[in-house]
């Protein structure tokens, strides 16, 4: 209680001087760790040195192949840019829409909003990791969502299960596009979507489930990527499609990293 009395210029000296007075012993201090590393060295057995050479000559060694191969990296590396302008070549002369092309982003998740009517998280990377709105997420499990907000160190992600998430998508092993949009997480914490436009002639196995992936349609996701699995088909209001609830990742709510999917054009 007397510290917040004491006038803050007293404060400030009394600090000075506190740091001052500490300061040799934190050198010597310092000083004593490096003098105890010297002498652990020097009691060290003929063995032990033997030993340390070894590994020493070993380092070294390998250090002298990397650097030999250095030039053979850079052929290769010549060679494989020349084939990537042919293909680029290839896809544009028959009209043919080039494959995702993406760099990942490893990013940690710093805080969770997961509300009835906002699912999203945070994550400590932005515009400084050259991170724009509207990248894909994605974790081990499958797709997280997209940046729905983005500052010059940390970005908000937009989760799968957002009412306002939608993308183009494919049920697994089937071309034919469907359209996922996030419907929430329920009281009990399950995270589910809804798939609509799906063909009448889709069928789902008795006691099984089909996998609902990405598609390159969307431009946002690589295709193949899981989002989540449904059970149940039903025929839609206009009867002319199916729908059916999307079960999603269990882990949706646990991710404490993910990787944002950096497009090579962009």
């Amino acid at each position: 209680m007397g510290w917040l009395l004491i006038p803050l210029g007293w404060k400030i000296a009394f600090q000075s001087a506190f740091d001052e007075f500490h300061a040799p012993i934190w050198e010597a201090s310092s000083r004593l760790r490096d003098l105890s590393h010297y002498w652990g060295h020097i009691s060290d057995s003929k063995n032990t040195l033997i030993s340390k050479g070894r590994d020493h000559a070993r380092i070294l060694a390998d250090a002298k192949i990397q650097i030999e191969r250095k030039e053979e990296l850079k052929k290769e590396m010549i060679e494989l840019r020349k084939l990537k302008s042919e293909i680029f070549k290839l896809e544009k002369s028959l009209n043919v829409s080039p494959a995702f092309q993406c760099s990942p982003e490893i990013a940690r998740v710093t805080r969770r909003t997961l509300s009835g009517w906002t699912q999203s998280i945070e994550i400590n990377k932005g515009r400084n990791s050259n991170l724009r709105k509207g990248m894909g997420v994605i974790f081990g499990d499958g797709i997280v969502g997209k940046i729905d907000k983005i500052n010059s160190r940390s970005s908000k992600i937009q989760l799968v299960t957002h009412q306002g998430f939608r993308v183009v998508a494919h049920l697994k092993g089937d071309d034919r596009p469907v359209t996922f949009r996030g419907t929430g997480i329920s009281l009990g914490g399950k995270s589910f979507g809804l798939i609509s436009d799906v063909p009448q002639d889709v069928l789902i196995p008795k006691d099984g489930a089909l996998e609902i992936v990405s598609s390159l349609l969307g431009g946002r996701f690589p295709k193949g990527i899981k989002i989540g699995t449904v059970y149940k088909l039903e025929p839609s209001i206009d009867g002319l499609f199916q729908t059916g609830q999307v079960t999603l990742s269990s882990k949706l709510n646990e991710i404490e990293e993910v990787t944002i999917l950096k497009k090579e054009h962009d």
